[in-house]
């Protein structure tokens, strides 16, 4: 079998991996908690080579050429070029996901994973807008930077209509297990509409939504109803109670537009 570029970063990758202390490692995998299959083609064309690695951070902490053992949580798709994209960060997983640059099958949660162990060892998309979204212990994270991602892939016409039938600004106070609050507004209201970790200056919001982390993972997934949740008390909403209806079904579309639920292959 022939070297592929990426044979160097999952190289580079294993030698940061054993730089780690027992402690550093134990770290990354109670953050990731998953096994990654690659399934990497030498290029787009029909019939070209395909080499497989796999990355265990679900117990050890390991990264090794062949099958992930017993049955991975995410099975990635992609071409050595997009995975040498992905190491390096001239491309982010959320966008690659959105363009169909990377074919999946397992949860998109886990997938969006991948930009933490490429971070951890000092890889990956450097710290900047995408990652200025993000909180250390917040699931939602992870959808947060999704939804964003989405509305910079879009048209400005796109854009456009999705504000126009939103006409919305909602600001969330998201609480996980040990107490801390992660706070986001999304203006959906001027413009072209944002996402912005904490307040955005001179905006007042509409609406005010504070729930927990796994709650706002869970209803964003389709695993909670949203009026249920307004209902049970799972969402406290203070404002304009209509909008939360319709973040309920804005969040439903974008699940059907960028395929958050399921498996999604890669146009290679």
């Amino acid at each position: 079998m022939s070297t592929f570029q990426s044979d160097e970063i999952f190289a580079r990758l294993n030698e940061a991996l054993d730089a780690f202390t027992p402690q550093e490692r134990q770290d990354l995998v109670k953050q990731v908690n998953g096994i990654f299959e690659f399934q990497v083609k030498r290029d787009k064309s029909p019939n070209a080579e395909v080499k497989v690695w796999h990355a265990e951070v679900k117990n050890q902490g390991i990264i090794k050429p062949g099958p992930a053992p017993g049955t991975p949580d995410i099975t990635m798709y992609l071409v050595d070029d997009d995975m040498v994209a992905l190491a390096t960060g001239d491309l982010s997983g959320a966008r690659a996901f959105i363009t169909d640059r990377i074919g999946l099958k397992g949860p998109m949660m886990m997938a969006m994973k991948l930009d933490v162990i490429f971070r951890s060892l000092g890889m990956g998309p450097p710290k900047g807008a995408e990652s200025d979204l993000g909180y250390d212990g917040f699931e939602s994270s992870y959808l947060i930077l999704q939804i964003a991602e989405y509305l910079q892939v879009l048209t400005e016409e796109e854009r456009k209509a999705e504000v126009a039938k939103v006409k919305g600004v909602f600001l969330f106070n998201v609480k996980n297990g040990k107490g801390d609050t992660a706070v986001w507004m999304m203006d959906m209201k001027n413009g072209l509409g944002q996402m912005k970790k904490g307040k955005i200056d001179g905006l007042k919001p509409d609406i005010t939504l504070e729930m927990k982390d796994k709650d706002f993972v869970d209803l964003f997934m389709g695993k909670t109803n949203g009026q249920k949740a307004f209902m049970t008390g799972k969402i406290k909403v203070k404002g304009a109670i209509m909008l939360a209806l319709k973040l309920d079904t804005m969040m439903k579309d974008t699940q059907e537009k960028i395929g958050f639920f399921g498996q999604k292959q890669a146009k290679l």
